[in-house]
């Protein structure tokens, strides 16, 4: 029985939606039939750009947030709280009750956490390959692990414990889930742009969600 399952969004199947700074496009939520207006999803994974050089963050009590710059550069400012100035692959993390306004114009990757849910951000860079071993010291069997891998730029050829498995292009992202939190796994990428000295960037997430029982 297999003890993963692997699920794969290409860049043009999400739509992308207008708000009041911009656009954002969801690229994944869970469960997938969640609907985000109505606040019941666990957690979410969505892109959006910045056009306005001052724009407001929409409120989402109960969640907590993580935000990568993939392009451009902005300020998050967190009302009484604290303020991030960003550049391309730095992060910030805050809470959806928070009143967040954001300054400058760019692009970023979001995660949206309900609780019951822990998250990370990883930017990793490939001149040509790279190896990730990535394990769970984790002993709780009521937790499932999501690992994403969204492709920022250029192509790359991933591969999990040394099983090929695709060609992941500018904007598409994979989701794993690891069913068996206590088994390493080995993510292999091949720069499929080295032959014209280009590196490709991928934003790693990874997600742990405690299993609810119905």
């Amino acid at each position: 029985m297999m003890s993963y399952s692997i699920k794969i969004i290409r860049k043009d199947d999400p739509k992308t939606t207008e708000w009041s700074g911009g656009s954002t496009t969801q690229l994944a939520i869970y469960p997938e039939n969640a609907e985000y207006e109505r606040r019941n999803f666990r957690w979410r994974i969505s892109k959006a750009t910045m056009k306005a050089e001052n724009s407001l963050f929409t409120n989402l009590p109960g969640y907590w947030r993580l935000l990568m710059a993939t392009d451009g550069e902005f300020t998050l400012e967190h009302l009484g709280m604290h303020r991030a100035a960003l550049q391309p692959f730095e992060q910030d993390s805050f809470s959806g009750d928070w009143t967040t306004n954001c300054f400058g114009k760019g692009d970023d990757l979001n995660v949206m956490l309900a609780p019951g849910c822990k998250g990370e951000l990883k930017a990793v860079m490939i001149v040509d390959y790279v190896d990730e071993i990535l394990g769970y010291n984790n002993d709780n069997r009521d937790t499932e692990t999501y690992e994403c891998v969204y492709v920022n730029d250029g192509d790359v050829k991933l591969s999990i414990d040394g099983q090929v498995l695709t060609h992941l292009n500018q904007g598409d992202l994979l989701i794993y889930k690891n069913q068996k939190v206590e088994h390493q796994v080995k993510f292999s990428y091949i720069n499929l742009n080295r032959h014209i000295s280009k590196e490709v960037n991928v934003i790693r997430i990874t997600i742990h969600q405690e299993i609810n029982e119905e």
